[in-house]
């Protein structure tokens, strides 16, 4: 039996109609997401791929604190871990009806900068939902107290040892980049707080529906953090990915704008923001070099590695 055969018995039994799988969706690196119809109707079901990702509990959590504070997004239908119909699970969601943000930046019915406007109104109710610790949500509780020495310890350390060894790579550079981050994150850890952040809002996770809205999907990468981790994330994807080697200082200084336009004035002024932004971008830097290693792109991973020097040999803000 193929996975799609398992998919339309998986949606036909929540569903209580019969199902068909139109096919699998792009986004979703990790576990294996599908389109279904079903009564007429259109939804989406994601095959879990491993046991403890995403975290226990983390979507349904989501889901709950998304609608109490009324903030859009496709309604979760069904989830489950049980080994019924997959190994590891599935969820079953609403599929929103509306154009890709990427397709329609590559396409030019979307500019950039209002992406980003957009993406800040967005999260600025997502930011709104206060778990009561950082880390992993689990089932909303977080799982520790120290943000910064969590980046550090988590993060740097996993890429550490990825890397260790990786051609190119100078032997002292994660410990370079850890020393850094820490000395940049550790101004500012008595005015962080505990938000929900999206953690990967970039616009091949957004939609714009039928009626216009804005709607960010795929939540398993979401997290208990300062709500600045999702504005250093989009920072990156504008300064380094589009295009590559980064944008201009002035277009930077206008990714900012854009942003706080639909957000709202932060509370960091736009020196304290050039330093989360260069903290921020080491650990994502890192994340990328260590992925492109084992993906085995030798061209993309030459581009990670220069930027991470060239983010490392950056003076302090």
């Amino acid at each position: 039996m193929t996975i799609e055969a398992d998919v339309e018995r998986a949606a036909g039994f929540v569903l209580g109609a019969e199902a068909r799988c139109v096919g699998p969706l792009a986004h979703g690196n990790i576990n294996r997401v599908f389109e279904v119809e079903a009564a007429g109707r259109a939804f989406v079901l994601k095959v879990f791929a491993f046991a403890g990702w995403p975290e226990e509990g983390k979507l349904p959590w989501v889901e709950t604190r998304l609608t109490e504070h009324g903030v859009a997004h496709a309604r979760l239908i069904h989830y489950t871990r049980g080994a019924e119909f997959f190994p590891h699970g599935f969820s079953l969601s609403e599929r929103v009806a509306g154009a890709n943000c990427k397709q329609a930046i590559r396409d030019g019915r979307l500019d950039r900068f209002a992406y980003l406007e957009l993406a800040g109104r967005y999260l600025r109710g997502v930011h709104a939902v206060g778990p009561p610790r950082y880390g992993y949500l689990g089932d909303g509780r977080g799982t520790l107290d120290d943000y910064v020495g969590w980046v550090v310890g988590n993060e740097l350390e996993d890429r550490a040892r990825e890397l260790e060894g990786a051609p190119g790579v100078a032997p002292d550079s994660c410990a370079r980049a850890a020393r850094r981050v820490e000395k940049l994150l550790r101004r500012f850890e008595d005015r962080f707080r505990p938000s929900l952040v999206h953690a990967d809002a970039t616009p091949k996770n957004a939609l714009l529906d039928d009626a216009g809205r804005f709607v960010l999907v795929d939540w398993d990468e979401a997290l208990a953090a300062p709500w600045v981790w999702d504005y250093t994330h989009l920072a990156y994807w504008h300064s380094y990915m589009l295009p590559r080697g980064g944008l201009a200082p002035r277009d930077v200084a206008r990714v900012r704008a854009a942003f706080f336009r639909g957000r709202g004035a932060p509370e960091f002024d736009d020196r304290e923001l050039d330093a989360l932004e260069l903290a921020m971008h080491t650990v994502e830097a890192l994340d990328i070099l260590s992925f492109q290693l084992r993906r085995g792109d030798a061209e993309e991973y030459a581009h990670a590695r220069a930027l991470l020097t060239r983010l490392l040999d950056a003076p302090l803000p």
